[in-house]
């Protein structure tokens, strides 16, 4: 047999589909770049609308959704007004739950340090920032803690 046979044939580099580069490395090269974090003006007017209209988002209502978008799209719209970078709608939502969820588990840290027992000194509490308490102030303490069971003698 002809050794030649075996090897690949040549690509003809003007016909489609037949580039030398693999089209998986190309977007490995063309990563998405992220976007600047939220400034502290950007998550001041955050946290402020979405206090402001905290009876909209939170408190059960019968607020249609489409009225709830159009105050979200509002709040985007300021935030955008100081933004270096422009923001969306999902965007600023993602920012309000990762900033409520990071300060849930901070208050959480703080309780159980509160509670611990043993002998030494306390563990150190984290103390919050002027955000951080703002948005402490929207979770119900329930949902840090958890609900209390109170005991009954009646069994």
């Amino acid at each position: 047999m002809d050794p030649r046979s075996f090897e690949r044939p040549q690509e003809d580099d003007n016909q489609p589909g037949t580039s030398q580069e693999d089209p998986h490395k190309t977007q490995e090269r063309e990563k998405k770049k992220r976007k600047c974090w939220f400034s502290a003006e950007e998550q001041e007017i955050l946290v402020k609308e979405v206090t402001e209209h905290q009876h909209q988002f939170f408190v059960t209502s019968k607020l249609p959704i489409s009225r709830r978008e159009a105050i979200r799209h509002q709040i985007v719209d300021k935030i955008n007004s100081v933004a270096e970078v422009r923001r969306t709608v999902i965007e600023c939502k993602k920012r309000w739950h990762d900033s409520k969820r990071r300060t849930k588990e901070k208050m959480a840290r703080n309780i159980k340090a509160a509670l611990q027992t043993g002998g030494g000194s306390l563990a150190p509490q984290e103390a919050l920032d002027h955000m951080e308490e703002m948005v402490a102030a929207l979770i119900p303490e329930e949902i840090v803690t958890g609900f209390k069971v109170q005991k009954s003698a009646d069994y």
